[in-house]
């Protein structure tokens, strides 16, 4: 009966979905592509809800309607279109039969182009096929076809020979290639051309020919930097090469070859005489390179004579440039280079500098003697000299560049940099301290450096990563308001607030985020296909390949899969009401992540502040915690999500039995194994990253200690003996999911939030932030009970056949003595027949007890708001003369900020316990 329904419920819904697409496929078959899509945004925007609506969403389903389109009618414009359907499902083997297809139908040649760049891509794919086979077969195809048709006017031919032969690492053949005259006729600048032949002589081992065109370029181009590092990298190459031998003609002439490039670089810089940076450059990346070799040049250990002085070098450069924001990034590279006495020399250098340039004459409008005083601390910072001073005189120091930044007339982007160079020497002492005065002290200045400067972003991006660390969200969106941030900004600025919307409890703030993102990346996927199949249309192959990893690397963001499964675990828990949509969301697609092959597409290149020596060492291992702790937290929700899922789709009607079962035991098998691992990586002593350009904290240890997840995984694994129970006929007790008594104890422990006092002592500043961390996933594993405790009601109701699902209510309507004990009698004989009744009532009982549990956490709410230790730290300013007090006129209105905040938080919070507990 039960299947005979749900094929009837099937066929209505095909019936009802084809109705509504049948404006779609109308349009498809009249070439009407423009209609089509219209057509199906119409469904999407009507029902956004219906599965079968979003599944037209997907590319596959196009690719569907274009193979139907081809059969009915096989046009150039309908196989055109199955063509770049199967580019963006990266289907480059059904795409290289469509190219010949349409090659062989309309005899137009840049079809036969087509297929032969799907080969290529096949190759990308599987690299060692692509050797073996596919690269000599399309090379086969493009000669085979040039013979018969000979080289067309434009560039097709010739891109798609350069990426086979670069496929297959002729590099010689390569730089052949670009030497010929025809490729003039490639979509690059001239002098790009003689860069790309010189990179393939290069990779070719051909360094006598690599300097012999660099050394050329450079005289005609002096400011290509590409062009002067290829010099010294074909030198250093031919060099090492030579002192392999022990024979004192080799030995000769690498030391010639040293000499030689030392008086081209003196040539130059003859020429240019300090207008531009690159040949002054040269001499500091020479001697780096040369220094780095495995072996030493003999008789030629010191090679100051040859390349000069590096502290006088570097000091000249200073001279000459100081004024240029990039001087410092100049020099940076070569800091390493310095010895400990280097370093001194040059300090002691810089600061008989500035004191030259400290007396000369202003004028106005003149700002370089700011960017002076900018360069030489940075430079301090950078070599290490800040460390070895005193507290005190870097409070001085802290002291000047307020005064700085304060400065009447000051223009922004000096400005910008003085408050970001003050952040940096802040954010230090906050992330090796924990020094949370000098963490306030430095939003303060951002504030104050927003509220005047209109054109600095960087200090706005400050201002919200430091918010994100105390989960001042009001203040975040007004920043992100303010920035302007366009749609492929987004990918760049997400993951520095990414999760603290879900963390301060504002669940449908979060959702709207995560929603925009995945919206960014799904246009950005779209406008990249839109310029690939343009790229085939005209022919420019090298774009299709690098526009196509790009794509790739998009549509495997590891930020776009964290905000979707966000998403779908916010969406779950806090917007949905239908317990069957709640079911399918859950779930999500049929596919797994493929967590191993998601792409970091973070930049943490935004904000500056590194200037500290182990600084690199630092971001690198930043990166890879952060990036494995967002890929784990993420895979933690998808599994809870899969086996929440799992457990709503035994009672699905057009669910196979058997497989139901199975997955519910797979889905929640892989969460636990999950949960197990992320309680071992993540032990409760772990402290999130508090450099400046990690991303703001996912809290993935509190949340797996918090016991929330562990009372989730025990209900589940209750369902699974649940469902074993009543698939064998019986009826379940209610000891299978625990009593009243064990749930409620659980969730006392879960719900409490409030800080703990060291008695006599105020709470630290910013102590509430805690708090609100654990409100909200507390909050979340409230929510998620209640529904799996729906679900299980359901499995109940559908699995135990012919009994009643609640113990009927006849004591209220009895009258009389004998009455009510004949209904009393009436109950006990129905719970006596029927145990699932008692253990329904039971699981409906458990609902009460997440209600008192939801009242308690806002009764926490209340308490919390009512204390009366401050946010902020007591003292603010403390040993900054005039600073202080301006300092302290600001802090008032930054304070109240932070509580608006804070108080938006628990409101939030509130708003949910009241609508879904």
């Amino acid at each position: 009966m039960s299947n005979s329904t749900g094929s009837a419920k099937t066929k209505a819904e095909l019936a009802v979905l084809e109705r509504r697409l049948r404006p779609v496929y109308e349009a498809l078959d009249s070439h009407n592509y423009k209609k089509a899509l219209t057509e199906a945004e119409k469904i999407l925007k009507k029902h956004p809800n219906t599965n079968a609506a979003k599944e037209c969403h997907q590319h596959r389903k196009v690719v569907t309607l274009y193979e139907r389109a081809i059969q009915i009618d096989p046009s150039e414009q309908n196989l055109t279109q199955l063509f770049m359907a199967y580019s963006r499902e990266r289907m480059y083997k059904e795409q290289q039969k469509i190219g010949l297809r349409l090659f062989k139908d309309f005899g137009n040649a840049p079809y036969y182009y087509w297929s032969v760049m799907s080969l290529i891509l096949q190759a990308g794919e599987n690299p060692e096929l692509g050797q073996k086979m596919l690269l000599p077969l399309a090379d086969k195809m493009v000669k085979t076809q040039i013979e018969k048709s000979g080289v067309a006017e434009g560039a097709a031919e010739l891109e798609i020979q350069l990426l086979i032969l670069e496929g297959q690492e002729k590099w010689k053949e390569c730089a052949e290639f670009v030497d010929k005259k025809e490729a003039i006729a490639l979509p690059l600048a001239p002098y790009n051309l003689v860069e790309k032949g010189m990179s393939y002589y290069m990779k070719g081992g051909q360094y006598d020919k690599v300097y012999e065109l660099a050394s050329e370029a450079v005289e005609k181009m002096p400011d290509n930097w590409n062009l002067w590092k290829l010099s010294i990298e074909s030198t250093v190459n031919r060099v090492e090469k030579l002192i392999e031998s022990d024979k004192k003609e080799d030995i000769e002439e690498a030391q010639s070859l040293v000499k030689k490039l030392s008086e081209l670089i003196e040539a130059v810089q003859k020429t240019v005489d300090y207008k531009i940076r690159s040949p002054y450059i040269a001499p500091f990346l020479a001697q780096k390179s040369f220094r780095q070799m495995p072996k030493k040049i003999p008789g030629m250990e010191d090679l100051a004579p040859l390349f000069g002085d590096y502290v006088e070098k570097m000091l000249k450069y200073v001279e000459h440039f100081y004024k240029k924001p990039v001087c410092y990034a100049d020099l940076k590279m070569f800091f390493t280079e310095l010895t400990e006495d280097q370093k001194t020399e040059f300090l002691k250098g810089m600061i008989v500098w500035i004191e030259q340039v400290s007396t000369a004459d202003d004028e106005s409008g003149d700002e370089s003697k700011v960017w002076a005083i900018i360069l030489i601390e940075r430079c301090r910072r950078a070599l290490g000299e800040n460390a070895k001073r005193s507290p005190e005189f870097m409070r001085a120091l802290f002291q000047q560049l307020i005064a700085q930044i304060a400065a009447k007339d000051r223009g922004e982007h000096a400005q910008g940099v003085l408050a970001n160079f003050a952040t940096s020497h802040l954010w230090e002492a906050y992330r090796t301290d924990n020094d949370l005065e000098k963490f306030y002290e430095m939003i303060l200045i951002l504030e104050y450096v927003v509220a005047n400067n209109k054109t600095d972003p960087l200090c706005k991006l400050a201002l919200m990563r430091a918010y994100a660390d105390i989960c001042a969200t009001g203040r975040i969106n007004a920043l992100q308001k303010n920035l302007d941030i366009k749609a492929i900004q987004m990918d760049t600025l997400g993951h520095l607030t990414f999760p603290v919307y879900e963390t301060s409890g504002h669940f449908n703030l979060a959702i709207i985020q995560n929603t925009q993102l995945m919206y960014m990346y799904d246009q950005a996927d779209k406008e990249i296909q839109d310029c690939i199949a343009q790229a085939y249309r005209n022919g420019k192959f090298s774009a299709v390949a690098r526009m196509t990893e790009v794509s790739n690397r998009m549509r495997n963001s590891v930020q776009k899969s964290a905000c979707e499964v966000m998403n779908r675990y916010l969406s779950s828990l806090f917007v949905l009401e239908d317990i069957d949509q709640i079911t399918i969301t859950l779930w999500g697609e049929e596919d797994p992540i493929d967590w191993k092959s998601l792409h970091d597409t973070r930049d943490f290149n935004t904000l500056p502040y590194t200037e500290t020596p182990e600084y690199d060492v630092l971001l690198e291992d930043m990166k890879q915690r952060t990036f494995k702790e967002l890929i784990d937290i993420s895979e933690l929700r998808n599994t809870m999500c899969r086996a929440l899922g799992a457990v709503g789709r035994i009672t699905h009607e057009n669910m196979d039995p058997r497989l139901a079962r199975v997955q519910l035991k797979i889905t929640v098998t892989e969460f636990k194994e999950h949960l197990e691992y992320c309680c071992r990586e993540y032990p409760t002593i772990l402290i999130p990253s508090k450099l400046a350009q990690s991303p703001a904290p996912q809290h993935l240890s509190q949340w797996v200690h918090s016991g929330g997840p562990q009372m989730i995984l025990e209900y589940l694994e209750a369902t699974i003996k649940l469902v074993e129970i009543l698939d064998s006929g019986e009826h379940p007790d209610k000891s299978l999911v625990g009593t009243r008594t064990e749930m409620a104890t659980k969730l006392i422990k879960l719900i409490d939030i409030p800080p703990k006092r060291t008695e006599g002592e105020p709470l630290p500043p910013f102590w509430i932030v805690e708090p609100i961390i654990k409100s909200s996933r507390a909050l979340q594993t409230l929510a998620t009970i209640s529904i799996l405790l729906q679900l299980i009601e359901k499995v109940v109701i559908k699995l135990a056949q012919n009994v009643p699902t609640s113990v009927p209510d006849v004591v209220s309507k009895a009258k009389g003595k004998k009455e009510k004990k004949a209904a009393e009698e009436t109950i006990a004989k129905t719970l006596s027949e029927c145990k699932a009744v008692v253990f329904l009532e039971h699981i409906r009982a458990k609902h009460v007890e997440l209600r008192y549990a939801g009242n308690f956490l806002h009764s926490h709410f209340s308490q919390l708001l009512a204390v009366e230790d401050k946010h902020i730290p007591s003292k603010v300013g403390e040993g900054l003369g005039n600073a202080q007090y301006s300092l302290q006129q600001i802090s008032p209105s930054i304070e109240a900020r932070l509580e608006r905040s804070f108080y938006s938080a628990f409101e939030d919070m509130h708003t949910t316990i009241k609508s879904r507990l």
